[in-house]
């Protein structure tokens, strides 16, 4: 009997092994970044409040026709990546999304994250592959929190998740959404992908819904070699075989 549970164990390790760690996912790099409504350029939306680092540490955007116009409009992912956080942490947020992207910058290969709060519903995993354009959401109001809106950061620091307090309020971290939009039009083309690792966060404190089950398929084995907190490398034959596949 003894001998059973040993194989039985050993089965298990082996299969979690060669079939992905949940954590380490594959993403295509991004080859532009748009905007999250009215995509690509906004059209027929405006901002009702800017970024501030010091204060509002991203943007507010709503309808152009009138308030509560924007209510359950489409969410777009704004540019090719993975989901890292998709779930409802009620109190301020409501049901959030946030997107890792990869994506060269002055030759080299950076990573930032992309965050959609206050919305009605969700239609992605964690741990999903999205591409730029893709309806993620529906604008919501954080159940009844806000007027509708949309709320959107961009975070270069890819540890924040939505804990604001996890990091200083710098540029260093925090980008103004609409700046970094518009200076990543227009990107170097690569059809190639990459590793990130998605568990980087310090997670809230206070009890949220617990997420959907992770999309599994885009997991990629624990084989990929990390750096820093993103964790990057492009997929290798095991990831081949056992990430994603188009």
């Amino acid at each position: 009997m003894s001998r059973l549970v040993l194989v039985l164990g050993l089965v298990s390790s082996l299969v979690t092994f060669a079939f992905g760690d949940p954590t380490m996912v594959s993403t295509t790099v991004a080859d532009r970044f748009d905007f999250p409504v009215g995509a690509p350029n906004a059209d027929g939306y405006q901002k009702s409040r800017g970024f501030n680092v010091r204060g509002h540490l991203g943007e507010d955007w709503v309808s152009a026709a009138g308030p509560g116009a924007i209510y359950r409009a489409p969410v777009t992912a704004v540019g090719n990546g993975v989901v890292s956080l998709a779930r409802d942490f009620k109190r301020s947020w409501g049901n959030v999304i946030v997107i890792r992207h990869a994506f060269y910058e002055g030759g080299q290969l950076k990573y930032a994250d992309s965050l959609y709060a206050h919305l009605d519903k969700i239609f992605v995993a964690e741990g999903q592959p999205v591409t730029r354009g893709q309806q993620i959401g529906l604008v919501g109001n954080a159940h009844g929190l806000y007027h509708p809106h949309l709320h959107f950061e961009i975070h270069r620091n890819t540890t924040i998740g939505v804990v604001h307090m996890a990091s200083t309020r710098s540029l260093t971290n925090y980008e103004d959404p609409t700046t970094f939009v518009m200076q990543h039009r227009v990107l170097k083309p690569a059809r190639e992908k990459t590793v990130v690792n998605v568990n980087t966060y310090t997670m809230p404190t206070f009890a949220g819904i617990p997420a959907k089950p992770f999309y599994s398929r885009n997991a990629v084995t624990r084989l990929a070699s990390t750096s820093g907190g993103s964790g990057a490398a492009k997929p290798n034959i095991f990831q081949t075989l056992f990430g994603h596949r188009e």
